[in-house]
This record gives C-alpha cells, structure tokens and sequence, in this order.
C-alpha cells in the first residue's frame, strides 16, 4: 500500500520529469540548474539554495493540494501563473539593468542604485546610470560607485525576485502534476472503483 510518502516521492519524480522535458538534460536541481547565466551574481550559492525553495514549494503544494477538487488547481494554476510571468520580466529587466560582468574575468557583480559622494563628484549627472567605462575607472568594483546600501539592496532584490520566480513554477507544476496523478489512478482503478468524471483527463 502506497503511503503519502510515496506519492510525494512520485511528484519529485514527475516534477524532474517535467524539467527534463523543458529544458533537455540530466538536470540536478529542475530548471534553476539550467539557468545559472540568468541566475543573480548573489550569493554564489543561488542554484542549491533555489533547489530548497523549490522542494519546500513543492512540499506545500503536495500536503494542500493533493486532493483538491479541478476547480480549485485551477484557480492555483492561475494564481501562480500570473506572479509567474510578471516576476519573470521584472527579474530580466532587473538583471539586465543592475548587473555586469568584468570583461577580463567574466564575473558577474551587481550595481547598487545609489552613487557615493566621489562618484557623484566625478560623474554628475550620470549618476547613478554608470556604465563599464566608469566602472573600468574604479577597477570594476562597484563598491566605489555605489553606496554599500543600494548594493546590497538591489542584491537582495534580485535574489528575492529569483526565488519568486521558482516559487511560482513550483505552484503551478506541482498543483498540475496533483491532479494528472490523482487522475491516473483514478483511470487505472478501474469502473469498479469509480471513472474519473467527464472532463477530467489530462487537460485543465
């Protein structure tokens, strides 16, 4: 007899499944792994720690959701869809703005949005937009430009924005996966043991 243990096993499975699927490959930790160039330079360790958020979400969705009615996956669907999205092209533009890599080392730093007192000195009114050509001035170290502050805001923001994003994944995946497993068995048990009703295949 299969205890909740094992079902919960079987969504890690069909989660790394579903991944695979998505983005090819062996993947150790699901989609953050694949990510690691969109991933924010802080902190180092990112990728494993998205792994935690991503289990806990999963483990969420799993003790809440397991036996939900289609109604409600849907509505959670949609309520992790929406986030989903809107943190997805917050994050990009975030990243994009507010990070860059040293043209020697090819490591990647993060810009704070407020300048320091020398460097509104010196750069005026391009502050706090500065570039590569400013930061080549100051050794590719942002702490020079930036107040610490701003810096370690805008890292935490990133960071935040990151966790998000697989937050949402996790929700939406996870509370799909419920139902089309929920489903199966209810396929495979047979007449006898009740048929899923009208609608319920593998379509939400």
């Amino acid at each position: 007899m299969a205890s909740g243990l094992d079902d919960f096993k079987l969504l890690l499975k069909e989660f790394r499944g579903v991944s695979v699927w998505a983005v090819g490959g062996s993947l150790v930790v699901p989609f953050a792994a694949s990510l690691t160039d969109l991933s924010p330079p802080w902190p180092s360790g990112i990728v494993p720690v998205t792994a935690i958020v991503e289990l806990l979400a999963l483990v969420l969705v799993f003790q809440f959701f397991r036996n939900a009615r289609r109604q409600v996956i849907n509505r959670v669907l949609l309520l992790s869809v929406l986030p989903l999205a809107l943190a997805s092209v917050v994050y990009l533009g975030a990243v994009s703005y507010f990070t860059y890599q040293v043209p020697t080392t090819k490591e990647r730093f993060v810009k704070g949005y407020e300048c320091t007192p020398d460097a509104r000195l010196v750069f005026r009114e391009r502050c706090p937009d500065l570039g590569l050509d400013e930061l080549k001035t100051a050794e590719y170290e942002a702490e020079r430009l930036w107040t610490r502050k701003s810096i370690a805001i805008t890292r935490t923001s990133l960071a935040s924005l990151w966790s998000l994003v697989f937050v949402a994944l996790s929700f939406a995946l996870g509370s799909f996966l419920c139902y089309q497993m929920r489903t199966k068995k209810r396929l495979k048990a047979g007449p006898a043991r009740g048929k899923a009703s009208p609608g319920e295949g593998l379509q939400l």
